[in-house]
């Protein structure tokens, strides 16, 4: 199987696609045909600047767009398209970088998304492209969990190495008296022996033979650490037609009561009831997402010890008036609610609440010597362009809902006595280092503030690595890396 490296975002034509893939422009169609259907590409017909590519500088109208960050298999052919803030690399030899990069990224995928085969084929749209390499997935993880599918057959055996059974013993012995106290000198044993006839036992070791071998043929067992699963020579031809198969595991399925092996059983039956010839021939196997910056927004969250779910006796905060007094509220409860009223006679009533503000992530950090910040930030999976020409930012809205955010804990912030505010996106980054690339400020609009509260908005690229270690591990950035943020 061949392995092509795409950027995510990058525009195509059919021509390009079908020099890119070394196949013809039928060939390339039908794959233009396939990536659309299950959410990898997109026609883009209109040059919003919004879908941009930093790296195409020519018309997007009628082009196709890669809107996707994952692998895509078709025939013999396996597409992994890399995240967008990865530098530019050669197709068919990116480099152990990238390489290094992808692995991190199905890794933060599968936390993400629970296991491999949640995420398998997922689109932003929920749509399943394709249930074929989730299905393989799903068995070598829970295989990886319980093993392999085992019956055992448990007999009675006379003086055995097993337990005894001392029902049987008392019934079919007779006893030697001592003291008045009996004494077996033969007794009744319960051994358990694997049935290494069995039949499903024996299909399930084809099985994961044959998904780990498609996993490791394909180079997908590199990038998602797969370890090979090598279990038996039998193919699983050798058990007979589909028809015959499935009759004897649901002969299995109706006196197993194990729910984790009536669960093996269910994914056997979906396995060996499909073509895989049909399947891989006319559906792409899908394993990412298109909607990545749910994925880096969560990673910041984590990485950065988002607060607003927190509830304020937990911030590690004195309270004080009136946030003393606000039992089991939340950080995130106490931004104020835009407030609708209806006229009624010559009066206005008041509506129910509706939705408020919601930053991203909110930091609070203190320090020995007493000082104290009050971090707003919002990640955003952006690669900002900054100079004559801006592309790639947050817009206006964003923009203007950062200094918003800093208004609506205004209160909070005085009352608590932060020596400062820090608003700033969060964007990703291939470097090894924190960098502040900018910052953005809104005059005529925004009204200047006095300290403590910020006149800018900053923008920092993070090394993307360093963020998902941090998601990955379940931990916060140690303090030098959020002071880089925080000045």
């Amino acid at each position: 199987m061949r392995t092509l490296y795409i950027r995510e975002l990058s525009f195509h034509t059919p021509n390009s696609l079908a020099r890119m893939l070394h196949a013809n422009i039928d060939e390339a169609v039908r794959y233009i045909r396939l990536l659309c259907a299950h959410g990898a590409l997109k026609l883009r017909t209109n040059d919003d600047e919004k879908e941009y590519d930093a790296l195409h500088d020519a018309p997007v109208h009628g082009s196709y767009q890669f809107v996707y960050v994952g692998l895509v298999s078709v025939d013999d052919l396996c597409i992994i398209v890399y995240p967008k803030y990865l530098p530019e690399v050669d197709d068919d030899s990116p480099g152990e970088p990238v390489q290094r990069a992808m692995r991190q990224v199905f890794r933060v995928l599968r936390k993400h998304g629970g296991s491999y085969s949640d995420i398998s084929a997922m689109t932003e749209e929920g749509m399943r492209a394709n249930g074929r390499l989730a299905l393989m997935l799903m068995l070598l993880e829970m295989y990886d969990e319980y093993g392999v599918y085992e019956n055992y057959v448990k007999t009675l055996a006379d003086n055995g190495s097993g337990e005894i059974n001392w029902e049987r013993t008392i019934a079919s012995n007779l006893p030697f008296m001592s003291n008045g106290r009996p004494i077996y000198m033969d007794y009744k044993t319960v051994e358990s022996d694997q049935d290494a006839a069995d039949f499903v036992m024996r299909l399930h070791r084809a099985v994961l033979t044959e998904c780990s071998k498609f996993m490791q043929d394909s180079g997908l067992a590199s990038l998602l650490a797969l370890d090979e699963v090598w279990l038996t020579d039998a193919a699983v031809e050798d058990f007979g037609d589909a028809d015959f198969v499935a009759y004897r595991l649901d002969r299995e399925r109706a006196v197993q009561f194990v729910t984790w092996k009536q669960d093996v059983i269910d994914l056997l039956l979906r396995y060996v009831a499909e073509d895989d010839s049909t399947v891989r021939q006319e559906t792409p196997l899908c394993l990412g997402t298109s909607s990545f910056y749910h994925v880096w927004e969560d990673a910041c969250k984590v990485a950065f010890d988002d607060a607003l779910g927190k509830r304020l006796t937990e911030l590690g905060v004195e309270l004080a008036e009136p946030f003393d007094a606000m039992d089991g509220a939340r950080l995130i409860d106490i931004i104020p609610r835009p407030q609708w009223t209806v006229p009624v006679d010559d009066d206005e009533v008041r509506c129910g609440d509706v939705a408020t503000l919601i930053p991203d992530t909110v930091l609070l950090h203190h320090d020995r010597a007493g000082n104290s910040v009050f971090a707003i930030l919002d990640a955003k999976y952006y690669t900002p362009e900054l100079g004559a020409n801006v592309s790639g930012v947050p817009g206006v809205e964003s923009v203007t809902k950062q200094f918003l955010y800093q208004t609506a804990y205004r209160k909070f912030v005085l009352t608590h006595g932060y020596g400062r505010v820090v608003n700033a996106f969060l964007v990703p980054s291939a470097g090894d280092a924190i960098k502040r690339t900018g910052c953005v400020r809104f005059p005529g609009v925004i009204a200047d503030e006095e300290p403590p509260f910020s006149n800018v908005v900053e923008l920092y690229a993070l090394p993307a690595d360093m963020v998902f270690d941090a998601y990955l591990a379940g931990a916060t950035l140690d303090n030098v890396e959020l002071l880089a943020v925080l000045g």
